[in-house]
């Protein structure tokens, strides 16, 4: 946009603006770049509404608000988690393969449900399902539940885990790494998983050497464990106090606790359960054991591994009964994300509002007044050394003028192997562990991520400095 708007100007885009169904109210501040705060209307756009009315509450409690690949809003706590589970559950259908699928009004136990997301996609397909998610992660649990408020869907989540027997036991939980925690937990070994894992995901051959070196720092920083303590019950527990008759899919994924899960099933319940997804960690032939098992209990079985996890022990399950419900029609629902009503904003404005520019930034509020609207917005400039180092990685990776302050590395394709092809390049400038393995996924815009470089730097200068006069 050239020139700079006045503030009649800016009312008169917000006025524009709020002409839109989904769009309660509207404010636009700015001169020479332009933020439009909008208020998501409760009618039109629900789960914006709620995620906005939610974050001002304080429910999100230590929880942030991602939307992978700008189609599915969920509150989170690690970014590259819910990327990795959005792409495995929602875009290549994980659990719903080999003949896995769900009649009209299932009944869905999600054991190990993270995030929520497995039972998000259950909400989504059938309007009508009943979902009982078993979490043992009290932080995760916390996001199930408010994941299943902010879709307004009906998920009834239990911080609890599922085992042979009810009781209490140790548990390791990976802060940066919650896909991998469980009772089974050992650091050294869920460390050289998750290493595999990374090597296959960067291609069939070794990295070089430096690039190898990182890939081992970003799994040792995925893998600091916290110590915590779990309480189990049993599914057929679960099965009497939620007085639940039958269940239509079974879902397991317990990280190396899916044999206690299974032997915790008594024959009464087994006989109600049309259908079993879980995954396998094949140590000590686990993988035959579970096969056989399910195919004595009258399922048909088949297994598979993902290509991305052939240098380590998962293995992905598939059972299904005979004479199991038939699936139902698979339900549609259009994207209710903030990325899709921006769109919608943008094609608005350039129909309705042709004589009046688009602000170049759009926020999303739950109500308008001065502390949500400030008078004045200051955009992190990255200046000096930190952003002239990591402006030449960046587009070196990216491309010639990728390296505005907005730019997300994530957005522009960016992966874990990326990631660390960047991280080589920042510390063969700046010195080796300038910055933590993780923080590219943490900090993922350029302009936050140049400030926390700069952060840095100084940090290691004033140190320096304190041992130089010392």
């Amino acid at each position: 946009m050239n020139g700079r708007v006045d503030q009649q100007t800016g009312q008169r885009i917000a006025a524009g603006l709020a002409r839109h169904p989904s769009i309660a109210a509207a404010a636009v501040r700015g001169n020479d770049r332009l933020i439009a705060y909008l208020v998501p209307d409760e009618r039109y756009a629900p789960v914006v509404h709620r995620a906005c009315r939610m974050a001002a509450a304080g429910s999100l409690a230590g929880l942030s608000l991602h939307e992978p690949a700008g189609q599915l809003l969920v509150a989170q706590l690690n970014r590259t988690e819910t990327d990795f589970l959005y792409r495995e559950i929602f875009v290549e259908n994980a659990y719903f393969r080999h003949g896995i699928g769900l009649p009209a009004n299932p009944v869905v136990v999600d054991v190990g449900a993270n995030i929520g997301m497995f039972s998000l996609l259950v909400a989504h397909r059938c309007s009508g399902a009943r979902i009982v998610a078993v979490e043992p992660v009290a932080e995760l649990a916390h996001a199930a539940s408010v994941n299943a408020e902010l879709h307004g869907v009906d998920v009834t989540v239990l911080n609890c885990g599922l085992g042979s027997r009810s009781g209490e036991v140790a548990f390791s939980y990976y802060p940066n790494n919650t896909l991998m925690s469980g009772m089974y937990g050992d650091a050294e070994e869920d460390r050289k998983v998750l290493g595999s894992y990374l090597r296959t995901a960067a291609g069939a051959e070794l990295p070089e050497m430096e690039l190898a070196a990182q890939l081992d720092r970003l799994a040792d920083d995925r893998m600091r464990p916290e110590l915590r303590r779990c309480r189990l019950t049993t599914l057929p527990e679960v099965v009497a106090a939620h007085g639940i008759d039958r269940i239509d899919l079974l879902k397991i994924d317990v990280e190396k606790a899916e044999a206690d899960v299974l032997a915790g099933i008594d024959p009464e319940t087994w006989r109600r359960i049309d259908q079993v997804v879980l995954e396998v960690h094949d140590l000590h032939g686990r993988l035959r054991a579970v096969l056989d098992e399910l195919a004595a209990r009258g399922f048909e079985v088949v297994h598979e591994q993902d290509p991305r996890l052939e240098l380590t022990p998962c293995h992905n399950v598939y059972a299904r009964r005979v004479g199991a419900r038939p699936a139902a029609p698979v339900e549609t629902r259009p994207a209710q994300t903030r990325a899709a009503l921006t769109a919608e904003l943008r094609a608005f404005v350039a129909q309705e509002l042709a004589d009046l520019p688009m602000p170049n930034e759009v926020v999303w509020v739950a109500r308008i007044d001065a502390a949500d609207v400030p008078a004045e917005v200051r955009c992190a400039a990255a200046t000096g050394r930190a952003a002239s180092v990591l402006s030449g990685a960046w587009t070196e990776l990216f491309g010639a003028g990728s390296d505005t302050p907005e730019a997300d590395f994530f957005s522009l394709g960016g992966d874990s192997l990326t990631a660390v092809r960047l991280l080589v390049k920042i510390e063969n400038q700046l010195g080796e562990e300038i910055v933590e393995p993780d923080l590219i996924f943490t900090t993922s815009r350029f302009g936050a991520l140049a400030d926390a470089i700069a952060d840095a730097l100084r940090s290691r200068d004033e140190i320096g400095s304190g041992n130089d006069s010392g």
